[in-house]
């Protein structure tokens, strides 16, 4: 009798066709799970597909269509519960609605596994950019460690007094908001020259309005595999923004480890010819250079080094502390308990993608920029 039933589900075109696209997502994970070759071919030609399509249409809205469609979420999540004993009558309307309704949640379920998987998941298993235009077998040194942070500290020293600011200080950039994603855009595309997969459309960056919430989890921006957008943290200093942007844009073109989009922030921001860009390069890799010289140099080499002068210092920061205080004004969960759940999560996701080191991972960014001033 049971088996009757499974085989009475299956004889559902519907039913067919949703067991289909299932099987055809998850044959194409394990393939990328195994062929490197194969996750390299399909980031380049197929991945495209999704951002000039979901891309396009998420760009039709001014706003982040992926922050809607999570209230969505949880508003039809809430609504199921309420609605949850009607669904148990097995009879007249109430069965039409049942199966109208178990049709709506497989379609969403199919749509979140389909978007989640083959615009994010499968890009972890592609080649590494150390692996595809460095040598990924030679490490280095203190002394290349050491020639990377000076430049990068003395780069953001000569910046730093290039950008315009406002009475108290605080760096503003000196033209409009959709200048500045313009100039993003132009740094990310000049960067498909020598990175294919980086050539080609970009829509718009997103600003979230949870952004207070965001600050809670530490994160400048995020990535919706669901609508192929770009977001940003509308609270965190300004500076941020360019290499952000071009971190997040990084996502969009099927760069899903942490660092590689760290790496390709940082280099579009500082090949731009725009010093607001660069001087935001600069700043988003030098927290990771400094922590690695602090765990690598001697203190008596660390004294003899160029330091961050006092305006870089107030640059390089996430929050300003006035920031902070708005952001704590208007939690409504305790900050710690939510960055501990976020770094939990994130922590999951990377390491069940094959990241061992999880979020350490974020500074291998360092050994990039090493790889890079060493060429350029």
């Amino acid at each position: 009798m049971k088996t009757w039933k499974k085989l009475k589900i299956l004889q559902s075109v519907h039913n067919r066709c949703v067991l289909f696209i299932l099987l055809l997502i998850t044959a194409i994970h394990i393939i990328s799970w195994n062929f490197v070759s194969f996750t390299d071919w399909y980031r380049l030609h197929l991945f495209p597909v999704g951002t000039n399509l979901i891309g396009r249409i998420s760009d039709l809205f001014s706003g982040s269509a992926g922050e809607i469609l999570i209230y969505a979420g949880i508003c039809l999540a809430a609504a199921e519960m309420v609605l949850l004993p009607l669904f148990a009558v097995k009879r007249g309307r109430f069965l039409r609605c049942r199966v109208w309704n178990l049709r709506l949640l497989c379609w969403i379920f199919v749509y979140i596994y389909g978007t989640e998987t083959l615009n994010c998941f499968v890009m972890y298993h592609a080649s590494t950019v150390e692996e595809q235009y460095f040598n990924a077998e030679t490490g280095y040194g203190t002394k290349e460690l050491i020639a990377a942070y000076t430049h990068v500290v003395a780069k953001a020293n000569e910046l730093s007094g290039l950008v315009k600011r406002t009475a108290d200080g605080t760096a503003v950039y000196d033209d409009s908001k959709e200048t500045l994603y313009a100039q993003c855009i132009r740094a990310m595309q000049a960067q498909g020259d020598k990175y294919p997969y980086l050539a080609g459309y970009y829509p718009r960056p997103k600003p979230v309005r949870a952004s207070h919430f965001m600050s809670q989890q530490h994160l400048l921006g995020i990535y919706f595999p669901f609508t192929m957008e770009a977001n940003y943290n509308t609270v965190m200093y300004p500076l941020n923004l360019p290499a952000t942007i071009c971190h997040e844009y990084s996502h969009l073109k099927g760069i899903i480890l942490e660092d590689e989009a760290n790496y390709f922030g940082f280099v579009a921001c500082i090949e731009s010819e725009d010093p607001y860009l660069q001087y935001s390069g600069y700043l988003s890799v030098l927290g990771y250079l400094s922590g690695q010289i602090r765990k690598s140099v001697p203190q008596e080499i660390r004294r003899t080094l160029e330091t961050a002068n006092e305006q870089v210092c107030k640059d390089d920061v996430f929050l300003t502390e006035e920031q902070w205080a708005e952001v704590e004004k208007k939690a409504v969960f305790s900050t710690d308990a939510v960055n501990q759940a976020t770094n939990v999560f994130l922590e999951t996701n990377l390491t069940m993608n094959g990241v061992e080191d999880g979020l350490n991972s974020y500074s291998r960014v360092v050994r990039l920029v090493i790889r890079y001033f060493e060429q350029n």
